[in-house]
C-alpha cells in the first residue's frame, strides 16, 4: 500500500487549504513533509501525539544538535 504525505513550504502556516500539498509522491522543493504509511493504521490521536512529540524534539537543542538537523533559531 502507498503512503500519503502532507507538506508545507517555508513561510506557509497552514491557515488555508491552498498552503498544503498532499499526495502519494513527494513534491519537489518541499521543506517539511509528514508521511504516513497507509497500512500502519494510525488514528487521528496517534498523529496528533506524534506531532506534539516532534515539536518537543525541535524545541530541545540537546536532541536537535546531535541528530544532525541544520536549523537555526
Amino acid at each position: 500500500m502507498p503512503s500519503h504525505f502532507v507538506s508545507l513550504n517555508r513561510g506557509q502556516q497552514g491557515l488555508t487549504y491552498s498552503d498544503f500539498v498532499t499526495g502519494t509522491a513527494s513534491a519537489a522543493n518541499v521543506g517539511i513533509e509528514l508521511r504516513l504509511d497507509d497500512a500502519a493504521g494510525y488514528t487521528k490521536k496517534d498523529v496528533l501525539l506524534a506531532l506534539d512529540g516532534l515539536r518537543g524534539f525541535f524545541e530541545n537543542p540537546q536532541l536537535v544538535v546531535p541528530s544532525g538537523f541544520v536549523v537555526s533559531g
